[in-house]
C-alpha cells in the first residue's frame, strides 16, 4: 500500500503535491483547522474592506491582489504543509503554488460550500413542505348570504315633492 493511500485512510483530506524549481519533493497539504480557517478568513476580509476604495481602478486592484499573496501565502503555507510556509516560497513556482492555493481552497472552503447549499436546500424543501395549505370552504364557519338582487339594481330614492 502507498503512502497516500496510507494518508487516505487516516484522512482523506491530506493531499500529497510535488513542488521544487530544480528537484521536485512532495509536501503533505492538510486541512487547515477551524481556526486557521477562520483567521485566514478574516485577514482576507480585513484586507479587501481596507482597499475597497479601489476596487474600480484595475492597477489598483492588482497591486492590492499581490500584496495579499505577498504578506499571507507564507502564513497559509505553514498553515496547510509541515513546512515553513516562507522558507518554502524559494522552493515553489507559482504553477506549484496555485495547485496549493487551489487544493487549500477546495479543501476548506470549496466542499464547505457544497455541503452548506445541500443543507440550506434539505431545510427549504422541509420548511416548504411543512408550510400550512389554505383551508378548504367547507372547513370555514363563514355563513354567506346571497343576495337575489341583481348588482345593477337600485332602490328608487323618494322623492321631495
Amino acid at each position: 500500500m502507498s503512502e497516500n493511500s496510507e494518508l487516505q485512510k487516516l484522512n482523506p483530506q491530506i493531499t500529497e503535491i510535488e513542488i521544487g524549481i530544480r528537484e521536485l519533493r512532495k509536501v503533505k497539504v492538510y486541512p487547515l483547522s477551524m481556526a486557521d480557517q477562520l483567521k485566514l478568513t478574516d485577514t482576507i476580509t480585513k484586507a479587501i474592506a481596507e482597499q475597497a476604495h479601489m476596487l474600480g481602478q484595475d492597477i489598483a486592484v492588482i497591486a492590492f491582489i499581490v500584496k495579499i499573496i505577498q504578506e499571507n501565502l507564507g502564513t497559509v503555507l505553514s498553515m496547510a504543509t509541515d513546512e515553513d510556509g516562507n522558507a518554502m516560497l524559494s522552493e515553489i513556482s507559482n504553477l506549484q503554488a496555485a495547485a496549493i492555493a487551489g487544493t487549500v481552497y477546495e479543501t476548506n472552503y470549496g466542499i464547505v460550500v457544497k455541503n452548506f447549499n445541500g443543507l440550506f436546500g434539505k431545510l427549504k424543501a422541509l420548511f416548504l413542505s411543512e408550510r400550512l395549505l389554505p383551508l378548504s370552504v367547507s372547513d370555514t364557519d363563514t355563513v354567506s348570504k346571497t343576495s337575489t338582487e341583481s348588482p345593477g339594481e337600485t332602490e328608487a330614492l323618494p322623492s321631495d315633492s
